[in-house]
């Protein structure tokens, strides 16, 4: 039962490692837009939604380095094996944590995303 559960938890491991992946193209892909219009066109009016973007952007750029060093760190905590049951609830503890982490990050970047996207739509 618990390798079947492993299994599962390093399945899920990987799909964090392919989202954060995501996450991190798409952050430099809004990173470079946002350079292009600063570049196109910097009125007075915008500039502040501008560092405002650039700032939220920075800041995820924070947190995917976080991330990637917390999934990292449960790939190494799983391999050195898992010799009792406590190690094991221990390893589904933090994994949950990073469960909720990553699951927050992809909710407040689709919003980010979102919100950019809205933003250039309607002022540009």
């Amino acid at each position: 039962m618990i390798n079947s559960k492993k299994g599962h938890l390093k399945n899920e491991r990987e799909t964090f490692l392919r989202t954060r992946e995501y996450i991190q193209q798409e952050n430099v892909f809004l990173k470079n837009q946002l350079a292009d219009i600063i570049k196109n066109d910097i009125k007075p009016e915008i500039l502040e939604q501008v560092e405002y973007f650039q700032n939220q952007f920075i800041n995820k750029d924070a947190v995917i380095a976080l991330l990637r060093y917390d999934i990292a760190n449960q790939n190494k905590l799983s391999e050195h094996g898992i010799e009792h049951n406590g190690d094991f609830v221990k390893l589904q503890a933090r994994q949950g944590k990073l469960r909720g982490d990553m699951e927050k990050m992809e909710r407040e970047f689709s919003m980010l995303k979102f919100q950019f996207n809205t933003y250039i739509a309607e002022s540009l």
